[in-house]
């Protein structure tokens, strides 16, 4: 409701008017004390303005003196350089006479001074005030210079400091000379002014107030300025003098003013109350996301407010029929609002939850109360609509973690139960019921107490924790063990919770009888300690013997090289020269035969002492190597080409077979040349005629690989391991066939490790045998170089 109507409704007819006057009174009321006010400001206006032309005039004034007063000087000093000219006194004595004057000097000695010197500088301003035709003028560094020509043609020059010809200033006042673009004098330099009379604002509330006059004549400017604050003591008088002749009037008026704004208040209050009512409620029913409806059951009209339509889907408030307002209604929900209606109207009150037809849906509550109208006695349904959408939501998103919370609950295998803070039974899992025996037992609302007493049937035996006293150990009549812990729960209720421990205890059990078991079996231990320290005593003397025989033996071995081989190499002499009749026929050819017999067993027997020679050296710690950068093929092509009468001898193919361009090695010579030979002789010794020997000599990856491959009786997989030991054959030595002292894998084997590298042995029985091994190609390996290639 407006303030016109609230006027109109309380006194017909006469209130609009009075308003009306009431307002050109306000408006003309407040004209005057406008047209008042400008006149005064006006006034005082126009008297500052008065005081500010004073103030300037006074300080052009003092500038005009002063510039006479430097004229006056400039005057001086040009007689001064008259009478030097005239009289030819001295110039210093001169200028020591003229007050304020430093120096009389001609133009050609000051520009003869250096350079940013006070003469030089003052020569520059006598020349420029020569062609200005000037006599006197202002130097960068603040001397005021006059120039005057003499007679004879001289141009002379008079300095002076411009302090010197200034009169002192006070503190607030500063007294500039102005030339161009060359200042200088007297006073605070924060105060320096322009080249023009008037005022200039230095802050928000000062200026500076400049008088400036000519000095002699035109070009050099003198000007004085001071502070002009922009407010004073008599702006504050005479502010304060016109403040109080307005003020009489305004009181009046606002006396007046004061009492038409009550007759106004009183007037507008009721309005305010009921705008006020409804702001609060239109606050209040956005908030809550809520609207207003009332229906009326005898004209079947619903009336709804701006929030109820907006809830509803519709725009604007207003009166719609029922049907207008169920067709906002989901379909499936329509017979319920209007069933809601019908009984309403006989039990007085309405409720009811439905889903709107638009999208996106949304869940609305429907509240209101049957009210009679005093006036007309109309009965009338009024009532709210709720928003409740997140509210069902929030229950369905509740209900789904209570659904999601029941089924992990009823996963968890053990028993698990959930009290209130009155220790009563709320939710229990299907588990809890099994393990104690209380299904068809346990209710809701159940006793902590009573629960426990009747589990107890089910009890083999009940242990507490000694460490945590909230946790039992329970011992089931079914053999199995529970761990049960129960814990507060934030609201004060408590949380039942078992966990299946018997592989835990069972562990425990065993553990213990372990424990007693090996404490037993120390005990023994330390009786059979004393034997085992005698055993060991007797175990590291024989220990010592057998070391001390075995060093023996290989220093008799390879101190007994020279006993062994000198005879056997006289007698395989010997024996060659009777076999080949150097000097001259034996007679018989069995003769020839035996001592072709004794030359072969003869160079057998060496090959076997020089193989165990060989061997002892290995074990001694004795054997070196002494590698050379070598081709591989060679030492193999010389080994073949030794071993091939004896190959051709049996009628068995020896073949060499090579990949070309091998890169060369560190290796030595004669122990690679050995290697092949001992293979090679083996191979032979076990391959039957006709049977075929392939050595290859190839590179794979960073080694040279040399493999000897026969086709002879091969060996069975169980033997392969023991063949590399020393003196191993495959066959026994009550059936064997071949001749050998089982040395020849053995060597090769040390050898080719001496190299740093290893021998590879594979075998097919029956079907032939690949004896190989393999050397470095970047050369032996460094802690074989630095151990001087031994190899015990």
């Amino acid at each position: 409701m407006s303030q016109t109507d609230a006027t109109a409704q309380s006194e017909p007819g006469s209130e609009p008017s009075s308003e009306r006057d009431s307002a050109r009174l306000k408006w003309t009321i407040a004209a005057i004390i406008l047209l008042m006010a400008g006149a005064l400001g006006l006034k005082a206006w126009d008297e500052r303005q008065t005081a500010d032309q004073a103030s300037l005039s006074h300080l052009q004034a003092e500038a005009r003196a002063i510039a006479a007063s430097l004229t006056g000087h400039a005057d001086t000093a040009e007689m001064a350089i008259r009478l030097i000219a005239d009289t030819g006194a001295s110039r210093s004595a001169v200028a020591r006479a003229t007050p304020g004057v430093d120096a009389v000097v001609t133009l050609t000695d000051a520009d003869a001074a250096p350079d940013g010197s006070r003469l030089k500088e003052a020569a520059r301003t006598g020349e420029a005030l020569l062609k200005e035709g000037r006599r006197i003028g202002l130097s960068e560094q603040g001397d005021i210079v006059v120039i005057s020509e003499t007679g004879k043609g001289l141009s002379v020059l008079a300095l002076a400091p411009a302090g010197t010809w200034l009169p002192p200033v006070s503190s607030a006042r500063r007294l500039t000379l102005i030339d161009g673009a060359q200042r200088a004098g007297n006073g605070e330099e924060a105060m320096a002014p322009g080249v023009e009379t008037g005022f200039t604002s230095v802050g928000r509330l000062d200026r500076l107030a400049t008088g400036c006059a000519p000095v002699d004549g035109a070009g050099l400017v003198l000007c004085a300025s001071q502070q002009a604050p922009l407010f004073t003591l008599d702006d504050l008088i005479r502010i304060l003098i016109f403040g109080l002749l307005l003020a009489a009037p305004v009181l009046a008026i606002t006396g007046l003013m004061a009492r038409l704004t009550h007759r106004e208040e009183e007037v507008i209050m009721d309005e305010v109350r009921d705008d006020e009512v409804n702001r609060i409620m239109n606050i209040v029913m956005h908030g809550a996301r809520a609207g207003y409806w009332e229906w009326s059951h005898e004209s079947n009209a619903v009336y709804l407010s701006d929030g109820a339509s907006e809830l509803m889907g519709m725009r604007g408030h207003g009166e719609l029929s029922i049907e207008d307002l169920l067709h906002q209604v989901h379909p499936e929900h329509r017979d319920r609002i209007r069933e809601a209606f019908r009984k309403g109207q006989e039990i007085g009150w309405v409720q009811a939850h439905f889903m709107t037809s638009f999208q996106p849906a949304r869940w609305m509550e429907l509240r209101g109360s049957v009210t009679e109208i005093s006036d007309d006695h109309t009965r009338v349904f009024g009532g709210i609509i709720l928003d409740i959408t997140e509210r069902r939501q929030s229950e369905d998103r509740v209900k789904a973690a209570e659904r999601r919370l029941r089924g992990a609950i009823e996963g968890f295998n053990g028993p698990f139960a959930l009290w209130d803070h009155r220790r009563r039974l709320l939710y229990w899992n299907r588990a809890f019921a099994l393990d104690f025996g209380l299904e068809g037992t346990l209710r809701a609302g159940m006793g902590h107490e009573t629960v426990m007493i009747a589990r107890a049937g089910a009890l083999r035996s009940e242990q507490p924790s000694d460490t945590d006293p909230q946790t039992t150990l329970v011992a089931l009549n079914d053999g199995r063990w529970l761990k049960m812990v129960e814990r507060p729960t934030a609201d004060a209720g408590l949380i039942s919770v078992g966990v299946d421990v018997t592989e835990n205890v069972r562990n425990e059990e065993e553990l213990k009888r372990q424990t007693a078991q090996m404490r037993k079996t120390a005990l023994e231990l330390e009786r059979s300690e004393g034997r085992a320290s005698e055993l060991s005593r007797k175990y590291s003397e024989e220990k010592a013997k057998a070391e001390h025989a075995a060093h023996t033996k290989s220093a008799f071995l390879a101190n007994m090289s020279h006993e062994l081989r000198t005879p056997l190499n006289a007698i395989n002499g010997f024996s060659e020269i009777i076999s080949n009749e150097l000097y001259g026929p034996l007679g018989d050819e069995r003769y020839k035969g035996y001592a072709q017999d004794i030359l072969t067993s003869g160079q057998h027997l060496l090959d076997m002492i020089n193989d165990i020679l060989d061997m002892a050296k290995i074990e001694a710690g004795k054997m070196t190597i002494d590698p050379q950068t070598i081709d591989p093929v060679d030492p193999v092509d010389a080994a073949v080409r030794m071993i091939r009468r004896k190959a051709e001898d049996k009628e068995i193919e020896l073949v060499l077979d090579t990949q070309p361009h091998l890169p060369e090695i560190d290796a030595d010579h004669r122990a690679i040349r050995q290697m092949v030979l001992n293979l090679v002789s083996n191979a032979i010794k076990f391959t039957d005629a006709g049977g075929k020997i392939t050595v290859c000599v190839e590179q794979r990856g960073p080694d040279i690989y040399v493999g000897v491959t026969d086709t002879g009786i091969g060996i069975p997989a169980e033997d392969l391991p023991r063949l590399a030991t020393p003196f191993e054959q495959v066959t026994g030595s009550k059936d064997r066939n071949y001749e050998g002292t089982g040395l020849g894998l053995a060597l090769t084997k040390s050898f080719a490790e001496m190299h740093g590298g290893r021998m590879i042995l594979s075998s097919i029985e029956g079907e032939g045998t690949t004896v190989a091994f393999t050397l470095p190609i970047s050369g032996l390996p460094d802690d074989v170089e630095e151990d001087a290639r031994d190899v015990a």
